[in-house]
């Protein structure tokens, strides 16, 4: 490149867009005289991408001398000119609060290019700055429609988002506190570490969805659909999981202590090792579930549905399952000790080398049953 050559890229690009602006030029024109000085003066620094005519690259040792102001930031934004601010940041000649300002820019599309500049960036200033930007939930919808699914670490706290599709958003790391989604699809979402602490989700489609580290805390999950979701391992503690459908669910090793899983549907789950401590379970469908080595302890069963299901080694001691449906259930290893089992079907169960001290088998029915 010639050294005498005192204009850079961005000179020539601001130049041009001005012309563009005092309509000197027809777009057609402007995008071709753009290109030619670009090519012209920068030969060995400029290149268009084949397999996408309209994405720019600049080599790197460019990228490295370039330093980027409010303007420049600005006319690159409003040109969507996004792999530039990402090529400058990578080579740290511009300032991320150049970056964050625009978020409160009085253009919507500003603001929203951004914010997906932003959310891909780890830094600490960034984190805090999406935290306490809020998105207004008319505005999620509209760039969900034309097509947007990534909204990472997005604020959307006391949002009212209910009856809409959501399915195969990217909404992980984001602030949904307190937020209304009754009756919203979240099939095949990607929540990790979202927060939904007191989030109403009644009814919320979230089948094959990613939920690992998501913060339920209070929320209200009545009439949900958790179907075919990864759940190991998750604190789910005191949360109204009632009429909830779970079936296919991977719920091994979460702890679910004093939850409310009333009618829930948990048929093919895998409950392994689960901690269901103080929860209430009544009428819960846990036909052919995985329970083996789970923490059962004072729990309420009663009227449940425990047919062909897995209890090896379970912990259910005081637990209350009257009147349940324990038929072909295997109870192996298991403490039933304190338990009341009184009126349930166990017909065909195995309670082989189980512990049934002062349990309460009154009007229960065994035929078939393999006692200790």
């Amino acid at each position: 490149m010639n050294k005498s050559f005192s204009m850079t890229v961005f000179d020539i690009y601001k130049e041009s867009l001005k012309l563009r602006q005092h309509q000197i030029f027809p777009s057609s024109l402007f995008l071709a005289l753009y290109l030619f000085l670009l090519s012209s003066s920068f030969p060995s620094f400029f290149s268009i991408m084949s397999k996408n005519p309209h994405q720019i690259s600049f080599n790197a040792g460019f990228v490295n001398k370039l330093t980027l102001d409010n303007e420049d930031v600005e006319q690159l934004l409003l040109a969507n000119n996004i792999a530039t601010l990402y090529a400058a940041i990578k080579g740290q000649k511009i300032s991320l609060d150049l970056i964050i300002k625009a978020l409160k820019d009085n253009s919507p599309e500003i603001q929203w290019r951004a914010y997906t500049i932003l959310q891909e960036i780890e830094e600490p200033q960034v984190i805090q700055a999406l935290s306490e930007y809020q998105w207004e939930a008319a505005r999620l919808l509209e760039l969900y429609v034309n097509g947007n699914r990534k909204f990472i670490r997005a604020n959307f706290c006391n949002a009212e988002l209910t009856d809409v599709d959501l399915s195969r958003i990217n909404l992980s790391s984001a602030n949904l506190k307190n937020s209304n989604l009754r009756n919203t699809n979240f099939s095949h979402a990607n929540l990790q570490n979202a927060n939904l602490t007191e989030a109403y989700l009644s009814c919320c489609n979230f089948s094959h969805a990613c939920l690992k580290g998501v913060d339920f805390t209070h929320a209200f999950m009545w009439g949900s659909n958790l179907s075919n979701v990864d759940l190991n391992g998750m604190y789910l503690v005191n949360i109204n999981f009632s009429h909830v459908n779970l079936q296919n669910t991977n719920l091994s090793q979460a702890n679910l202590s004093y939850g409310n899983l009333k009618s829930a549907d948990c048929c093919d789950a895998n409950l392994k090792n689960i901690i269901l401590k103080n929860a209430n379970l009544s009428n819960i469908n846990l036909n052919r579930v995985n329970l083996q080595e789970a923490n059962l302890i004072n729990t309420n069963l009663s009227g449940a549905n425990l047919q062909e299901a897995d209890l090896k080694n379970a912990n259910l001691k005081y637990a209350e399952l009257w009147d349940a449906n324990l038929s072909r259930a295997n109870f192996f290893g298991a403490d039933l000790s304190n338990a009341n089992l009184e009126s349930a079907n166990l017909q065909d169960a195995n309670l082989e080398n189980s512990n049934l001290e002062n349990t309460n088998l009154e009007n229960a029915n065994l035929e078939g049953c393999k006692l200790p």
